[in-house]
């Protein structure tokens, strides 16, 4: 399962436009989700990324977030942008 998840990311930051594309590793659906978490300065953070349908998903404890993707600081509150029961597959 770590390697499928680690291909799904390799998927989505490729193009961030063809997310409605990418099926989850975990259920087969097409309802692929993430957002960056970072410092606003420097876009250096983590990545987090789901399926919206199932709930599984992974991360990604050091990435720095491309400008073309979803991104909100430290600072902000995640609720209602990250489900709170998320179930990580560890990457």
């Amino acid at each position: 399962m770590k390697l499928a998840w680690e291909r799904t990311i390799s998927e989505l930051i490729k193009d961030f436009d063809k997310i409605d594309q990418i099926e989850c590793p975990s259920c087969e659906k097409c309802a692929i989700d993430y957002i960056y978490i970072g410092d606003g300065d420097t876009r250096i953070g983590y990545l987090q990324v789901w399926c919206k349908q199932c709930l599984r998903g992974t991360y990604v404890s050091r990435a720095v977030a491309p400008l073309n993707a979803k991104f909100v600081t430290f600072e902000t509150d995640l609720k209602g942008i990250v489900p709170k029961k998320i179930e990580f597959v560890n990457v």
